[in-house]
């Protein structure tokens, strides 16, 4: 496997939380601005996990940048707009977490 493939997955994925941040930010596109940086990055995330395809399989590469954006955000939004995650959605995430871990242990 090529070593970038995995760093390009991760920045694909970091990519994609800072885009439903600001996706959220635009209120709807009713402000323009954090709406089309969310369009600009959310295009450049899909870049990079095309990109990072060339190495990693499909389904390890999706659910890794799924299950992380995911995570990611729902954390980001816990801090940003304080959103509470109770008991059942930590697991969910735990659940996420450990199914993206048993998919690339079978690659």
């Amino acid at each position: 496997m090529n070593v970038l493939a995995p760093l390009l997955l991760l920045l694909a994925a970091a990519l994609d939380v800072a885009s439903n941040a600001l996706l959220k930010r635009s209120d709807g596109f009713r402000r323009l601005r954090p709406g089309l940086l969310a369009l600009a990055l959310i295009l450049l995330a899909f870049w990079l996990l095309g990109l990072s395809l060339r190495s990693v399989p499909l389904a390890t590469a999706y659910a890794t940048w799924g299950g992380l954006g995911l995570a990611l955000t729902a954390l980001l939004s816990r801090r940003l707009d304080g959103t509470r995650l109770n008991p059942v959605a930590w697991a969910g995430l735990g659940l996420i977490a450990l199914s993206v871990l048993i998919l690339h242990s079978a690659h």
